[in-house]
């Protein structure tokens, strides 16, 4: 059992990275520097003071280990509550203790957020503000123990003292931290927690299907999702079934740990404030050729392999002859499937045959998205950029129109109201934001 657990949203690596450049570098070191304070503090084994995931470990010992530890400590900040990953991991560190008991949770305020921009169901799990530390605790919450952290690698070599200073208030902060993290150890039994009903609670093996605990209510902003992707009875020749199911929201390209792409694709959708809605490519497919105002941005997911399907490969055709500005296209490209990974030559060239406008006019997250996307966390990230971009252009169209017929919003259908601003529910008090996730930011 370890005292505890560190929850943070991980940042896609690219391969050509080191270790240096990693975007998620600073977490992992703020992590080795929590790890010793707790350790110390507690007086306990190194090994047994913290866990956090770090690249290439198995998920479910991960999974595992967060059942059981003390105490969860999460990373707050934007990118955090946008992941379905780590609001399935909160789902996990609250239910597992017994009915009544208020869970021990010793957030970290990563980057600044106000009280009013967290999901409703953790709004009452508020980092604190360290006591007795004085300008220490005013920069933490006024920069983030992220940007304190950059300060100390980034030295400046004309202020040395002022250097030495951010330093110190890091060690004063993570201090404080080890502290309620071991206070906060001390009152949770160390013995297998119980479930709500007095038995043994059991631990999860994969996060998938999970509750996302930051999924806020729907709000007034739709977005529309279409796949492409066989069943198990409309597989190629020798294709593999193992990641397809009876239906196509069965489909499964980066495995059964990860669970079912479109499960993923609307948890996260719905954390960044959309309302999607899966339907099939006919359903939208008079809106490609239609003068009218869309009802909704879309996003088109390729399985390449349906590309093989003569029906898909045309449906896939027609997306990218017309291409609409309020559309966008993704493929996964698992590389932890190896028949896809021995086919991969043969599977991108059938997504840029069938895609040529898309890869050739888009920008280089669109480009790499149609390319085929190797890892979930990848898949992740440039689905939550290109909703995003897709939902700026589908109001920029949306203007034109109204601009070049001259007339008025009250012509435009519901998803088209208050074009300036979408805030999402209880995010940010109803200001505006360009919600960009942006690589080695939290």
């Amino acid at each position: 059992m370890r005292m505890f657990f560190m929850s943070y949203a991980r940042i896609p690596v690219p391969r050509h990275l080191d270790a240096s450049q990693d975007p998620n570098r600073l977490v992992l070191q703020f992590f080795d520097e929590l790890c010793g304070n707790v350790a110390r503090q507690a007086r306990v084994p190194r090994e047994e003071a913290g866990f956090v995931e770090r690249p290439g470990m198995s998920s479910e010992e991960s999974i595992k280990i967060l059942f059981e530890s003390q105490v969860f400590v999460p990373l707050y900040s934007k990118r955090y509550f946008s992941s379905p990953r780590c609001g399935r991991e909160w789902t996990v560190a609250t239910r597992r203790v017994a009915q009544g008991s208020r869970p021990s949770i010793v957030p970290v305020l990563w980057a600044p957020c106000s009280p009013t921009s967290l999901p409703t169901r953790v709004q009452e799990q508020y980092p604190e503000v360290p006591e007795g530390i004085g300008e220490a605790a005013a920069n933490y919450v006024s920069m983030g123990m992220h940007q304190l952290l950059r300060l100390t690698e980034r030295p400046d070599p004309e202020n040395e003292q002022a250097t030495a200073q951010v330093s110190a208030q890091v060690a004063q902060v993570t201090d404080w931290l080890a502290k309620r993290i071991v206070d906060q150890a001390a009152t949770v039994p160390r013995q297998s927690r119980t479930s709500s009903g007095g038995g043994r609670a059991t631990a999860p093996t994969t996060l998938a299907g999970l509750d996302d605990a930051f999924a806020d209510p729907p709000c007034a902003s739709p977005l529309h999702i279409t796949v492409l992707a066989p069943t198990e009875e409309q597989l190629p020749v020798g294709r593999d079934n193992t990641r397809y199911g009876s239906r196509v929201d069965g489909w499964r390209p980066y495995g059964q740990a990860v669970g079912p792409l479109v499960e993923q694709m609307e948890a996260l959708a719905r954390n960044l404030g959309f309302e999607p809605t899966v339907l099939p490519f006919h359903k939208h497919q008079a809106e490609l050729r239609s003068t009218e105002i869309p009802t909704a941005p879309w996003i088109l997911v390729v399985d390449p392999w349906a590309l093989e399907d003569p029906r898909i490969a045309s449906q896939a055709r027609e997306f990218d002859r017309v291409r609409r500005p309020w559309t966008a296209v993704l493929s996964p490209l698992a590389e932890d499937d190896p028949q896809t990974m021995e086919q991969s030559d043969r599977l991108r060239g059938l997504l840029l045959t069938h895609f040529p406008r898309f890869h050739s006019e888009g920008r280089a997250g669109e480009q790499e998205a149609v390319r085929g996307l190797a890892g979930e966390d990848v898949f992740v990230r440039w689905f939550a950029e290109l909703v995003e971009a897709t939902w700026m252009r589908y109001l920029r169209y949306i203007h034109s129109q109204l601009t070049r017929s001259g007339t008025d919003a009250r012509g435009v259908p519901e998803s088209g109201a208050n074009l300036l601003q979408r805030p999402g529910p209880g995010r940010d008090n109803g200001a505006p934001s360009d919600r960009r996730l942006v690589e080695g930011r939290p």
